[in-house]
């Protein structure tokens, strides 16, 4: 059997469409050996490597809905550009500390692989065995508006800088088929952003946008690639849960969809360029 590998990638509050992917997959028998994730997708990642269903993630998601996860760091008013971020992730910890299924890397169903950056070398680095929280918070760290994370000794900060979707490590790690759903569409970069925190995130976008065109030619004929790019109205604001019940289900009907129109199932899948 071919070993098929889960790549879940940044996004923030538009993670709960991964769910909806997780789901079409569970339908149409596709096993998952292998799971990759960065940033959001690395904590959709470790409840899934966990045996987490769909259903039991997407309840999870709903239990923030509307609620403000990340806190502002007043500290940059008298600290300035020494401030370690925008917003505090004291109540991501907590959350996390109090749902997390496991705690260990080893503790896991499903083997997971877990992306941040070096903030000293400017590469990846995958981590998959240990402590599960200081990695997935680790992944998660995003400047300026999250602290980057000492872990292993390395100054980390979020995956999804250099390897937002890693399909190279994937399949050095023995992946043959290659799954992942975008939580981003392309012509979202036709509008001009606003203020500086969208051009931040314009610019992070950019070069995420980059390497995943790279790797999609790079890779193509290496393994079988199931890349999906919904674009969908999806939340202003990558901070604020909301509309998860909405955004699962636009990503599942999504992914069936083009799963069935690429006649995935369990016995392969065939290379596929983003959907648009």
């Amino acid at each position: 059997m071919s070993d098929n590998a889960l790549l879940f990638g940044g996004g923030g509050s538009r993670g709960a469409v991964e769910i909806g992917l997780y789901k079409a997959l569970r339908e149409r028998g596709i096993c998952i050996q292998r799971v990759f994730g960065s940033s959001i997708g690395a904590i959709n990642g470790c409840f899934i490597a966990a045996g987490w269903t769909p259903e039991e993630l997407g309840e999870l998601w709903s239990r923030l809905e509307g609620k403000q996860l990340f806190p502002r760091d007043w500290s940059f008013l008298w600290k300035g550009l020494r401030a370690p971020g925008l917003y505090r992730t004291d109540r991501l910890v907590r959350f996390l500390e109090s749902h997390l299924p496991v705690k260990r890397f080893e503790n896991l169903k499903i083997p997971l692989v877990v992306t941040a950056t070096n903030l000293l070398s400017a590469q990846p680095v995958y981590l998959d065995s240990g402590e599960l929280l200081p990695a997935l918070l680790a992944s998660s760290a995003l400047p300026p508006f999250f602290p980057a994370v000492q872990h292993r000794g390395l100054h980390l900060i979020d995956g999804g800088i250099v390897a937002n979707i890693p399909i190279g490590e994937a399949i050095a790690q023995g992946a043959r088929c290659v799954f992942a759903l975008l939580c981003h569409c392309g012509r979202e970069l036709a509008h001009p952003p606003h203020g500086f925190v969208e051009v931040e995130a314009r610019a992070f976008r950019i070069a995420v946008e980059k390497q995943l065109r790279h790797d999609l030619e790079h890779y193509k004929d290496q393994a079988k690639l199931v890349i999906l790019e919904p674009c969908f109205d999806f939340p202003p604001s990558p901070l604020r849960v909301e509309r998860v019940q909405q955004l699962t289900e636009q990503g599942y009907e999504y992914a069936k969809a083009e799963l069935t129109r690429l006649g995935v199932g369990a016995a392969g899948a065939q290379a596929v360029e983003p959907a648009r």
